[in-house]
């Protein structure tokens, strides 16, 4: 039985709980939001929470269950909103047997608070000296505080401002990249309950309790080289990493495997092929060709698609040091290109690379334009409501091209009367972030006939609870709280099991 650890920022009071329930990962998140913050609570009410949850199977000897869930209010009648981050973080908060962090009320002293957590204690400090720092530069403090092992999450200057286009940074294994910033933008209710970071420092990645160690690692390794065998994560992702996830929007699921290849940048440097510790996909720095020419994470290829797409930008270098900049403040770049696109066009403004710049500046130094672009694209179009043609490039989740695609799931062997395909789809991809699976797995998963029987037999494992494939999903459905909130990810799975038929 795990523990739900409390953390009351109000009142500086930690508590901690045994999760008594059969609840875990987003089913878990979902049921502590609904239990403690009220309905009509908006996303800056103290009465709002943020949950954070290991997958069930992170801190295992499982193979890419790096996942934490990041959960917070969205609004008063927005329901909730959830962020899937990758890094050390989850592993290792399973690794003390933690189900759930949250944090409730509002941290009301000048100086932001950090929250660390190892292996004996949980405290709350005061490290006047973080305030308004880069992303980086807060990673190198804590490390000089923590050692470099430990695993952390927080935000940046933005996040701080609380700007809505701001993100939670998350840290990597040690070495280049050594963090991202995740898309679904909640760091502005950390800034708003004044929370810098949370710090993981322990050093066990797979200490979480299995309750039946060898059956479990012998699925384990069974899951692994089905995943690894797939053609999609054991060939293309680790060629080019998430280039092939540009390649699907583009082709569907007939990419041309003959133009992946497996060239990874020549040097010496520490570079980091996975985001977490036993993930066999490793789409970390596999996107190179020379040692001019690469991107080094996911982040890099999908910004180089939305600026050359938004302003017709085609230069890698600039795509590296934009992507970075953004990070460092600790903002969403995705976000942020589609409000610079929308905000140009409203102003007439001709988007180029001199106008970009000038707007991460106007993000880092609060001003006025700054302030706007940091909106978000439904910010922006609030204040030109009058500019009805502009309500089309206000960002919209995936799911509303769901009506675009006809789903067919061919390895498909659980029937729950009335569920769909497509409502399958969203039911597994659900049972992944559930159990921590990194979602580039998803294609080996819904590929096979026997992945969700192991997945199944391996909760049994872990737990000592039986449960069937059905279970799972009729869980995972019961997660989604009514709402359909669906990563963004699952635009691609549409484009991959598309059936023009």
């Amino acid at each position: 039985m795990g523990k739900i650890i409390h953390v009351d920022l109000k009142n500086k009071q930690i508590t901690e709980k045994s999760n008594d329930t059969n609840d875990y990962g987003r089913g878990l998140l979902v049921k502590l939001i609904d239990e403690y913050v009220p309905q009509e609570a908006h996303r800056f009410d103290d009465d709002n929470i943020v949950v954070l949850a290991p997958g069930l199977f992170s801190g295992t000897l499982a193979p890419s269950t790096g996942r934490l869930l990041v959960g917070t209010k969205e609004s008063n009648n927005g329901g909730i909103l959830t962020s899937n981050m990758a890094g050390t973080i989850s592993q290792k908060l399973a690794s003390l047997n933690i189900e759930a962090i949250i944090l409730s009320g509002r941290n009301i002293e000048d100086i932001p608070l950090s929250i660390i957590v190892d292996d004996k204690n949980i405290s709350l400090e005061y490290i006047r000296e973080i305030k308004g720092l880069k992303v980086s530069s807060t990673i190198e403090k804590f490390h000089q505080l923590y050692g470099k092992n430990c695993g952390i999450i927080g935000i940046g200057p933005s996040g701080e401002n609380m700007l809505p286009v701001s993100s939670l940074f998350s840290t990597y294994p040690e070495g280049n990249p050594s963090f991202y910033c995740a898309r679904n933008s909640i760091g502005d209710v950390f800034g708003h309950k004044n929370v810098k970071a949370i710090v993981v420092n322990n050093k066990a990645h797979f200490n979480s309790p299995v309750n039946d160690m060898e059956n479990f690692k012998k699925a384990s390794k069974k899951l692994s080289r089905l995943i690894i065998d797939h053609p999609i994560c054991g060939k293309a992702l680790p060629g080019l990493g998430s280039i092939t996830l540009m390649k699907m929007m583009q082709q569907g699921k007939f990419i041309e495997f003959n133009v992946i290849n497996n060239n990874i940048r020549s040097t010496n440097d520490n570079l980091n092929r996975t985001c977490s510790p036993l993930c066999v996909v490793g789409c970390l720095n596999r996107h190179a060709t020379s040692d001019d020419d690469f991107y080094s994470a996911p982040a890099e290829s999908e910004a180089s698609a939305a600026l050359f797409d938004a302003f017709g930008i085609d230069d890698k270098k600039y795509v590296k040091d934009f992507t970075n900049r953004c990070f460092e403040l600790g903002i969403d770049c995705m976000e942020f290109i589609f409000s610079c696109e929308m905000y140009f066009k409203l102003q007439n403004i001709k988007g180029n690379i001199e106008e970009l710049d000038n707007a991460i500046e106007g993000i880092r130094n609060m001003t006025l334009n700054g302030r706007i672009i940091g909106s978000k694209t439904d910010g922006i179009y609030n204040l030109f409501r009058e500019r009805k043609e502009f309500k089309r490039m206000v960002s919209k989740p995936s799911v509303v091209e769901e009506s675009n695609f006809n789903i067919d799931i061919p390895s498909k062997t659980v029937n729950i009367p009335g569920i769909s395909d497509l409502e399958y789809l969203y039911a597994y991809v659900i049972v992944l972030e559930n159990l921590g699976f990194c979602l580039f797995t998803s294609f080996a998963f819904l590929d096979s006939k026997i992945a969700l029987t192991l997945l199944a037999d391996m909760y049994y494992y872990k737990t000592g609870q039986k449960v069937d494939e059905k279970d799972l999903l009729e869980y995972a459905i019961k997660s989604l709280n009514n709402e359909k909130k669906i990563p963004n990810f699952i635009k691609v799975l549409y484009r991959y099991f598309n059936s023009p038929f």
